[in-house]
């Protein structure tokens, strides 16, 4: 059965030649862009049962959400101590101040950001039954914004917050509401509690039902595209191994661990990572979203 392809003719039209080179962040240089690798990532994407999604801060860059840890990222301009658990429970007040400079001063476009060809191209995948889920590490809200629905926040989204006495949950705009009316920070609940981002700050726990979830779609998955991650944060680092039969997240408790031969890992970034050689089947290099619309249009042309 071909997969309904409405959606994916809308964005990515058939006839529309891609490019042959992808853009190189930072630099006049550029990329050629593998069609072979491309051509083959749309034959095991059609071809998958069970295909999944790991994206990192990359895919997201192209929309204007800067890096943390990259050079010239957040962490460069300001204390990451800011962003400490236990420095927001001191000191709600200085975290929340430094949030709504960064806001304001438009260094962590996240509010305002838009989601990009590579965002939109996985939002299509989803809508044609291709892919089951998008695991992210990103806290921009970006993938709901482009439309997928079934999104894994790995580490939570900088656009809610929620009361840390009654768990319940604000809207961006709501919480903006709350701090120009009141002019107090932090920003209260109405039961009084402290309101925090619902992202995971360091040396907070990363929610259960995300690990579980996540856990579960790598060990099931027969094909996970890896896009835009530098593959060197924990627990998220993992999931490729688990999807190779590489690594259990049962170690240590007597179980054991076999390749599963069935499965593919495909790597979309601009680098090579700790993944490359020893756990992904290839690389695609380039810009994460001009690949993913030439995966797009390949799709919707091969649909056709």
């Amino acid at each position: 059965m071909k997969p309904n392809r409405s959606r994916a003719a809308a964005v990515f039209p058939v006839g529309r030649p891609p490019s042959a080179l992808t853009s190189q962040a930072g630099s006049d240089k550029a990329l050629s862009m593998d069609f072979t690798l491309v051509d083959r990532a749309v034959d095991l994407l059609l071809r998958a049962s069970h295909a999944v999604v790991l994206t990192g801060a990359g895919i997201s860059t192209e929309s204007g959400v800067p890096d943390f840890r990259s050079p010239g990222g957040i962490w460069e301009r300001y204390d990451p101590s800011l962003f400490f658990y236990a420095r927001f429970l001191a000191e709600p007040d200085v975290v929340w101040k430094t949030i709504l400079e960064l806001n304001s001063s438009g260094e962590f476009s996240l509010w305002d950001a838009k989601p990009n060809q590579g965002h939109l191209a996985l939002a299509a995948f989803e809508e044609l039954g291709l892919i089951k889920a998008v695991i992210t590490q990103n806290i921009d809200n970006l993938h709901q914004k482009a439309g997928n629905h079934n999104v894994i926040e790995f580490h939570g989204n900088m656009l809610i917050a929620k009361c840390m006495k009654c768990s319940r949950k604000y809207s961006y705009e709501q919480i903006m509401g709350l701090v120009l009316n009141s002019q107090v920070l932090p920003p209260l609940c109405e039961c009084g509690g402290i309101l925090k981002p619902d992202a995971v700050f360091f040396g907070e726990a990363i929610p259960q039902l995300a690990l579980k979830e996540s856990f579960r779609h790598a060990e099931d998955c027969d094909l996970m595209l890896v896009i835009g991650t530098s593959a060197q944060v924990e627990p998220a680092a993992s999931l490729p191994l688990i999807a190779k039969g590489m690594y259990s997240p049962l170690r240590g408790m007597g179980n054991f661990t076999f390749p599963k031969l069935n499965c593919q890992v495909i790597e979309i970034n601009r680098e090579p990572t700790p993944l490359t050689d020893e756990v992904s089947d290839f690389l695609i290099q380039g810009s994460a979203g001009e690949i993913l619309s030439c995966i797009a249009q390949r799709v919707t042309e091969k649909s056709a």
